[in-house]
């Protein structure tokens, strides 16, 4: 039997207080259970909040590396490119006088392209000691470095690099062919 079995036989409380009493303990466990879920709904929500704004932060972290990288390639690209302008400035052999037409290839094969040189730079570039490579004062500025200035200016930006023969003896190619 239970107390409340036992209250109503002893006439201590009356039948419709015990169900309200019953029913205010069932709501009360009901409200109870449903503060835990509520409390544990509340829980999840705040997990995922929290994994969604860790997720965020990754992703900006990543952003934010990335656009630093590409940054930093890009000072190292503008470093390159104004040592290969300072080397070539410094190195460069034309001489307005030149009055022999030389004709290369562009960097892009398409194109022929011609640069007045002398007779001893036609034999330099002939036979390699001589090379011809993209500058920067104009898009037709073709500065003629000795092979040298060509290795060191390839270790770095060897993209400038556009005409540079073999090293060697070409002295024969540039004879005409007696028969």
């Amino acid at each position: 039997m239970s107390l409340r079995d036992e209250l109503l036989k002893a006439g201590l409380v009356s039948a419709d207080k015990a169900k309200k009493r019953e029913s205010d303990a069932r709501k009360q466990d009901h409200q109870r259970k449903k503060d835990k879920a509520q409390v544990a709904e509340e829980a999840a929500r705040q997990a995922e909040l929290r994994r969604q704004l860790e997720a965020e932060a990754e992703r900006k972290r990543e952003q934010d590396r990335q656009l630093n990288q590409a940054r930093v390639a890009e000072r190292q690209q503008r470093e390159r490119q104004e040592r290969a302008r300072q080397v070539i400035d410094s190195h460069r052999l034309n001489q307005i006088e030149a009055e022999i037409f030389y004709n290369f290839l562009d960097s892009d094969g398409r194109w022929i392209r011609a640069i007045r040189v002398t007779a001893a730079q036609q034999r330099g570039l002939a036979t390699g000691q001589l090379a011809i490579v993209r500058g920067d004062r104009s898009t037709f500025d073709f500065p003629l470095v000795a092979r040298e200035t060509a290795v060191r200016l390839a270790e770095f930006a060897p993209e400038r690099i556009l005409l540079q023969h073999p090293e060697g003896d070409a002295a024969d190619d540039l004879e005409p062919d007696s028969g």
